[in-house]
């Protein structure tokens, strides 16, 4: 018998009795806890840095001294330079392997928006950013052998600005100059609690072709074969079920991609060149019984069927060299993806003919970019100037139909074809200035000029320009503290999918595109504080507070319909603290590192003219985890766990609510066997329950008024996996 024919027995011997529950607080909870999280922040911090300073006071005298290979390296105009001996304790494979335990110091892929400005990462190769969109950092620094690394710098303040302008800390991987082939392969088998597996390989290999490094990469996984089984059920605003039953949610997906990357000198120029394909596939169905109070058999059976393939290619590069005293460098990206969506579900009851709504879609995005860029040193001053032309393009065909779920009618007005372009220009000069040993100044001044095309039935072109200046100081007033301040003007991207209709049909909701939407500006200051000790003691929080103007969210249009569009203003702010705290007084080789992020919102409702948070937006999440190392025995071990908030998104007769999860696993890791390491883990062994609220009113929101809610609460089994890796 399966679960979900369990549910439904259940589901016909109980039909009375059930307590809504969903995590989370009410209102007036929340926002007592807000406000009362963010006047204590500054005694969390002080606290935090006060504990730091005595952990520090105790490394000092256990710790080994600075001519040690394995202590922290000491900064020397803006860098610390880790060796190779510094990362012996855990036998590292990979590049990815080290740079992931440099204390305090997190992988950034940067913003997933268009161009390479914005997109910029926290990590180089050989001084250089990898061109590469598609690729994660971690990805790309997997393939890096670790006995390819001759060291690893990280970079802050203006060292930092100086290669990455805007970036308070940075990390550049150089590699030997003489590397040897080798290569690096990965295989992983992770198991869900009905005993399904899923596998995953990854493999790369790097040689010497006429004097390049030449690397090649394959990875192949089957990601998801996740069923998710639970129960929803209506309520009326009195708070009873007016229909209930048990739901079943089985979602499959599978991707694979190939990478090539090439990196060389030809005479005084450097070269870099990469290219990527992936193919990927999901699929998801579901299926909701419901009954109506007391009855045993059902009156209603809801069931749909989600399916994407999606088609990915990237080539770009970029060629670097001296000019004129100069370091010019010009880097060139293309890259297109191609998607075929459909998403079909029917709400039908039982002994009646079948009605079906489905949504399909079509559409091919390609992007374009050109940045060129000089920099030099004057003095004290790292001055850097470019600019940057980007193209973008969007087409989508989209249509809704309805039928028995075998023939489909689609009416014209249900077809809507959009095509989108944006010619985008950008232009920039920034100066990283060491006014001395202890103080830096960052501050850079952008000109953005678009033009963003819309044809169709809603046809339309507009321009815009934006300056974007931004500044950032650090001081360093002694030895292991560091204070930041950073102002800075971000205007966003708009996204092309909100130019073109979409539609959730199992939540019979619709978006129609909208071509008055503009760019949000965001007006972002922080300050920060960081302190060091020891080996790898470090604990960072910052202040964080946003001012916007032009928010996006959803609102209703003229046609009774809903869109994502524009509010004037908003605000956000809060606060991030992450922690890497050893704890060898306890336990030699026993270290605690997470993160805690808040953060609060309020911008005023388009629909009842009242202060809300942001839609769709998570505010708390809290991560740890604590590790075990045993370096003569080549033995690591650890736990975790992660704490999300549950976040509310809006529509204008909507809202929608999920509630907190927490998750947690441990993993065990032996590097025992030459060039072998062994992990093994299991992930939420007890399983993990997602709940979610959705409250309909009558007309909209403005009303207060309550047609009814849909409480839906689905759990998924727990996972284990064994992950072999090896080198070459």
């Amino acid at each position: 018998m399966t679960a979900f024919s369990r549910a439904i027995e259940d589901e016909v011997r109980d039909r009375k009795g059930h307590t809504l529950f969903l995590g989370g607080e009410t209102p007036m909870a929340l926002v007592s806890y807000r406000a009362l999280a963010f006047a204590l922040a500054p005694f969390v911090v002080c606290s935090s840095l006060a504990f730091s300073s005595a952990l520090a006071q105790n490394a000092e005298t256990t710790s080994p001294a600075s001519g040690f290979t394995n202590a922290l390296p000491e900064l020397v105009e803006g860098k610390r330079t880790f060796l190779p001996a510094y990362f012996n304790d855990i036998t590292p494979q990979t590049a990815a392997d080290m740079v992931v335990r440099i204390p305090g110091f997190s992988i950034d892929d940067g913003e997933s928006v268009r161009g390479f400005g914005a997109a910029a990462g926290n990590v180089l190769i050989d001084g250089s950013r990898p061109t590469s969109k598609n690729e994660s950092l971690f990805s790309i620094l997997a393939r890096i052998p670790a006995g390819n690394v001759e060291r690893i710098e990280l970079l802050e303040g203006a060292a930092a600005g100086a290669l990455a302008p805007g970036k308070s800390l940075v990390v550049n991987v150089v590699r030997k100059t003489n590397n040897k082939a080798s290569g690096k392969w990965e295989v992983q088998a992770t198991g869900v609690g009905s005993g399904r597996i899923k596998p995953k390989l990854d493999t790369s290999y790097t040689s010497k072709i006429a004097g390049f490094n030449v690397t090649t990469g394959l990875h192949a996984e089957i990601e998801n074969v996740e069923d998710f089984i639970g129960f929803e059920g209506i309520l009326s605003p009195a708070g009873v079920y007016t229909e209930r039953g048990p739901n079943d949610d089985r979602r499959r997906s599978k991707y694979a991609q190939a990478t090539f990357a090439l990196d060389g000198k030809i005479g005084e120029t450097k070269l870099n060149a990469n290219g990527s394909y992936m193919e990927g596939k999901f699929r998801r169905t579901w299926v909701h019984v419901a009954f109506r109070p007391n009855a045993t058999l059902p009156f209603r059976v809801d069931e749909g069927l989600e399916t994407n393939n999606t088609q990915r290619w990237e080539i770009g590069g970029d060629l670097e060299r001296d000019v004129a005293g100069w370091t010019g460098k010009l880097a060139l990206l293309a890259k297109a993806t191609e998607d075929e969506n459909s998403d079909l579900a029917g709400f039908n009851a039982v002994g009646q003919a079948k009605n079906f709504g489905r949504f399909i879609a079509s559409s091919t995005n390609e992007e374009r970019v050109g940045r060129l860029t000089f920099k030099r040193k004057f003095g004290a001053h790292q001055i850097e100037t470019g600019g940057e032309v980007a193209f973008n393009r969007l087409d989508f065909i989209g249509q809704y139909a309805e039928g028995n779920g075998t023939i489909f009618v689609v009416r014209p007005s249900d077809i809507s074809s959009t095509e989108v372009s944006e010619n985008r220009r950008e232009a920039f000069i920034s100066d990283s200035w060491t006014i001395s040993p202890k103080l830096t100044l960052e501050s850079t001044l952008t000109g953005e000029w678009s033009t963003i095309e819309q044809t169709g039935a809603s046809g339309k072109k507009r321009s815009f320009f934006y300056p974007k200046p931004r500044v950032k100081a650090a001081w360093k007033p002694q030895d292991g503290w560091t204070y930041r301040i950073e102002v800075e003007r971000v205007v966003g991207q708009l996204d092309f999918g909100a130019f073109a209709d979409s539609a959730s049909v199992g939540d019979s909701n619709q978006n129609s595109g909208n071509p008055e939407l503009r760019p949000e500006q965001i007006w972002s200051g922080l300050i920060g504080i960081e302190r060091r000790w020891g080996k790898r003691g470090v604990i960072n929080a910052s202040l964080v507070q946003e001012k916007f103007e032009d928010q996006l969210t959803l609102v209703p249009t003229r046609n009774g319909g809903v869109a994502l569009g524009n509010v004037p203003e908003a605000e956000r702010w809060g606060y991030n603290v992450t922690w890497t705290i050893p704890l060898s007084a306890l336990l030699t080789g026993l270290e605690l590192e997470g993160n805690y992020r808040w953060r609060d919102s309020e911008l005023i409702d388009p629909i009842t003219n009242q202060a809300r948070p942001f839609s769709g937006w998570n505010g708390k999440n809290f991560n740890t985890n604590i590790s075990y190392e045993i370096p003569k025995k080549k033995l690591r071990m650890g736990a975790w766990y992660w704490r999300g908030n549950n976040n509310r998104e809006y529509r204008p007769n909507q809202t929608f609510q999920w509630g907190t999860i927490d998750s947690w696993g441990a993993w065990i890791e032996t590097k025992a066997y030459k060039n072998l390491s062994l992990e093994f883990g299991v992930e939420d062994p007890l399983g993990t329950t997602f709940n979610r609220l959705r409250t309909d009113f009558t007309p909209d929101r403005r009303s207060g008024v309550v047609r009814q809610t849909q409480y839906r609460e689905r759990s998924k089994d727990g996972t284990w996996y064994l992950l072999v890796k090896g080198t070459f």
